[in-house]
């Protein structure tokens, strides 16, 4: 048998369940916070990162999830703006934004695992700038280098950073041309030399939208290269990009379209190489699998809705697997008057979210089918953006996990399955949570080894870390 192997990415209460070890913290409070960073493993501690907008707490926790102490990072004496925050083994890099007399400058400063300061290194100012602007950051494979990125006018500001040397490697202007460039980034790529690959729609605003442009920078150059991947006659459903480091090329995947554009007729998958001529797969879906996820026998040209691409696992072999998820949201009005905040009356409503099947395409390096899956997943949930729904996907070198909330409910068993590289999936109840006080948001949960991953559970305004180890 062929075998395949992927590339892997990288308590007050303990229990053994169906052969895992389940760790759980003691509740903390959530009290005006704005986001929290679960950082991992540093230095022998477990630690949190804690947003409260302008104030920033870290969290260590020992072996057995019981909290040691809390402490405050200290950023400056004025107000200061989380970019991200990047932890390595022995320190944690939060890269942030501070005013200073009308000028705005990025910073990058290093910590020690108790929160002791190592260096500061200014990576770029902004001039004469009053208000606050908003960057995104993007990380490479490795974290070693980052990708600071800002809108300024109808320009894309780029800063590549060596997180490890403290150095900028470059800075970058992209020219957005167009009224109807996409203003989504979150296709940013970063290799881990620190060179980047977003992939864009030039027009959101076409009813048909046949190709997607690539920019990248040109090493050793400030300049932005420009390609253009022709989609021919099928349209672009959806895409997703990861960056191969291993082949050091860009892979580009998702659904594709014939005539209708809610309905997707199958996958198509690229390799992409700056100045390298490149080949466009398309897999369409069987009958077979139409069927499955219909359950019925339906007319292969009426495809699959709702269906997008949420994550690829790249193969050792230069094959990848492709994992789509079916999502959807009904939003529904109320006939009855709801009571708003300024006093006023107005007609409230719901939104409904489901979070369903998965469809797993395993894509040989020549681009051809090597095996399609489809792993049943039932979860509805309203008004909570989802945030309990969807997965977590645990690599290993042989095999994926994908771990989920079987339904979003106060008690609940957490489910899985465990897929090969030959395709053969099994279905698998990992525990739980009945009497447990848990609602784990598993998308949002963390990889921190081969055999271990931390998710936060959150109820009732409690937090609680959540350490699965296989």
């Amino acid at each position: 048998m062929l075998k395949i192997f992927f590339t892997v990415c990288l308590s007050v209460l303990g229990y053994i369940s169906f052969g895992q070890a389940i760790t759980i913290s003691e509740e903390l409070p959530l009290r005006n916070e704005f986001n929290y960073t679960i950082l991992g493993w540093i230095s022998g501690d477990l630690l949190l990162l804690r947003d409260k907008g302008h104030e920033f707490y870290v969290q260590s926790f020992d072996n057995d999830l019981h909290l040691k102490w809390e402490r405050e990072i200290s950023l400056g004496t004025d107000k200061t703006d989380l970019i991200g925050v990047v932890s390595h083994n022995d320190r944690i890099h939060i890269l942030f934004g501070m005013r200073e007399k009308g000028t705005y400058y990025i910073q990058h400063r290093s910590f020690d695992h108790s929160i002791s300061p190592i260096d500061t290194m200014t990576m770029d100012s902004i001039e004469e700038n009053y208000l606050s602007p908003s960057f995104g950051m993007a990380k490479s494979e490795d974290e070693s280098k980052v990708m600071i990125y800002r809108e300024d006018n109808s320009n894309l500001k780029m800063i590549s950073y060596d997180l490890d040397k403290r150095q900028v490697i470059s800075t970058y202007t992209l020219k957005l041309s167009g009224a109807n460039m996409e203003r989504n980034y979150s296709s940013m790529e970063v290799t881990n030399a620190g060179d980047f690959f977003l992939t864009l729609i030039a027009d959101r605003d076409q009813q048909k939208v046949h190709n997607l442009e690539v920019f990248s920078n040109i090493p050793g150059d400030d300049k932005i290269r420009r390609d253009v991947i022709e989609m021919e006659e099928q349209q672009v459903y959806d895409y997703y990009t990861q960056y191969d480091n291993e082949h050091d090329d860009l892979v580009i995947t998702g659904l594709y379209s014939e005539h209708n554009i809610s309905r997707a007729q199958g996958f198509y998958f690229v390799r992409y190489e700056p100045g390298v001529d490149h080949t466009i797969h398309y897999l369409p879906f069987d009958d077979e699998l139409i069927a499955e996820v219909n359950g019925k026998e339906v007319s292969e040209s009426k495809g699959l809705s709702d269906f997008n691409v949420q994550k690829v696992a790249l193969r050792k072999d230069g094959g990848v697997v492709v994992i789509a998820e079916l999502n959807k949201e009904f939003s529904r009005r109320s006939s009855l008057p709801v009571h708003r905040d300024n006093g006023t009356f107005d007609h409230g409503g719901w939104v409904d979210y489901y979070y369903e099947d998965l469809i797993l395409i395993g894509i040989n390096p020549d681009g051809s089918l090597h095996w399609n899956k489809v792993l049943r997943k039932r979860q509805y949930s309203q008004d909570d953006d989802a945030m309990y729904s969807s997965f977590l996907l645990f690599k290993t070198s042989s095999r994926l996990r994908f771990l989920f909330n079987d339904e979003i409910k106060q008690e609940n068993t957490v489910g899985g399955y465990e897929v090969t590289g030959s395709g053969y999936a099994e279905r698998k109840t990992v525990f739980n949570t009945d009497y447990q006080k848990l609602k784990l948001r598993f998308k949002d949960g963390l990889q921190v080894a081969y055999n271990e991953c931390i998710v936060p559970s959150e109820r009732n305004n409690k937090l609680n870390l959540v350490r699965i180890k296989y």
